[in-house]
């Protein structure tokens, strides 16, 4: 390691060839970088990097709606920004099934009871109620669950149909004003968001479709008050299985010795 004391040509910053410049306060520190790459022990950890890249976006993705921002800031989840609070909320889920119907897009609150989605090129269509299937009665919670409301759907298509697409994934985000509720307390609830024909077209395109849909209720700043998500429902496709962890190689026990030497 050096350290650079004088430059005429200003500080510099970053990778240069084999050196390598890192600023420390107002020192310039220079390191020479390997040869060699970085080794990857084996193909699960090579897959586990590249999965929580896709992880990364995806989160990147979703971080990108002021008003979801909005709510992961307020549930005080934890987490240096927001798009690491999300990436952080999903991590367990994306380890044992990668984006998959684990994975959420709002922090848990209130839970979206029998959600079903209606998905082709033309449409996307969101339906659910407020009665709590496992108890079947009215979820109590959605008592002062009160328009304004934003809908949000989001989707999520991967595994192009076929191999040599350039566009390995596809990510879409609705997000809907509306002042219509509050919603039913026996019957259930649609919303049909409004889009132009053919826009969700590039689905077919996909074996395997997710959406992720959420209801955010908002005060006259536009403020997240309550939200209700459920996680991902699958339109196209099905959840894969759970990623096995990496086995561990046991640790050797000391065993029993006798050593003897004549010199």
């Amino acid at each position: 390691m050096a350290q650079l004391v004088k430059s005429t040509l200003g500080l510099p910053i970053g990778k240069h060839g084999k050196t390598i410049f890192r600023r420390n306060k107002r020192k310039i520190f220079t390191y020479e970088a390997s040869g060699e790459p970085m080794k990857i022990k084996s193909e699960i950890a090579k897959n586990n990097r590249l999965g929580f890249g896709r992880l990364g976006k995806f989160c990147n993705f979703v971080n990108k709606s002021k008003l979801i921002k909005l709510v992961w800031k307020k549930s005080k989840q934890p987490g240096t920004a927001t798009n690491r609070q999300i990436l952080k909320y999903n991590h367990k889920s994306f380890k044992s099934s990668g984006i998959s119907s684990g994975i959420n897009i709002l922090p848990e609150s209130m839970f979206i009871h029998s959600p079903e989605v209606h998905l082709d090129e033309n449409k996307l269509v969101f339906s659910f109620t407020t009665r709590d299937t496992n108890w079947n009665n009215y979820d109590e919670r959605y008592a002062d669950f009160n328009p304004p409301y934003v809908f949000i759907a989001m989707i999520h298509a991967k595994d192009p149909v076929k191999p040599d697409n350039e566009q390995k994934s596809v990510n879409v985000m609705l997000e809907e004003y509306s002042e219509a509720g509050p919603f039913s307390r026996d019957e259930a609830t649609s919303y049909a968001f409004d889009v132009p024909k053919k826009a969700f077209s590039f689905i077919k395109d996909y074996n395997t479709v997710l959406v992720f849909p959420a209801i955010i209720q908002i005060d006259e700043y536009n403020t997240p008050v309550k939200w209700a998500e459920t996680g991902g429902i699958y339109v196209k496709g099905k959840k894969p299985p759970v990623i096995a962890p990496e086995p561990v190689k046991p640790i050797e026990k000391p065993g029993k010795s006798f050593r003897i030497e004549y010199m």
